[in-house]
């Protein structure tokens, strides 16, 4: 294996690390995208089907609420109201702030462009291979 490919490898594996201490439940292809859109556009706030996974027993009125205050979108709930869907602009501040979140278990998302949404498309499970730092993708 030639040296670049290496430098390139050890590179790649570090933002990796970088990705789950700073967005630990944040699904690493989605900081990936976002990034990647951010940087060929950095004057353009894409568009995202944002899904934010949560623990039992969130209350789903006050998470609806919060989530229409920070982006002007009424989220559809799925999953006896442990899932939350909603297409917004979505920048790393805004997926941080997700992330972080206490009652938040895992976030996913697909880039969209626009507002129309498909539905949830992705899956939570306490064994999602996002969670293990092993898992090749």
């Amino acid at each position: 294996m030639s040296e670049e490919i290496k430098e390139i490898k050890r590179v790649y594996a570090g933002l990796e690390t970088l990705y789950h201490t700073y967005f630990p439940k944040s699904d690493p292809s989605l900081i990936d995208d976002l990034l990647r859109r951010l940087q060929k556009n950095p004057n353009i706030t894409p568009i995202y089907m944002v899904e934010v996974f949560t623990k039992p027993g969130v209350n789903p009125e006050a998470a609806k609420k919060y989530i229409f205050d920070k982006t002007s979108m009424v989220p559809a709930i799925y999953e006896n109201g442990t899932l939350f869907v909603a297409n917004h602009k979505l920048t790393l501040e805004i997926l941080r702030e997700i992330s972080n979140s206490d009652d938040v278990l895992e976030v996913a998302g697909e880039y969209t462009g626009n507002i129309t949404s498909t539905g949830s498309s992705h899956v939570h499970s306490d064994h999602c291979p996002l969670r293990n730092l092993d898992y090749a993708y």
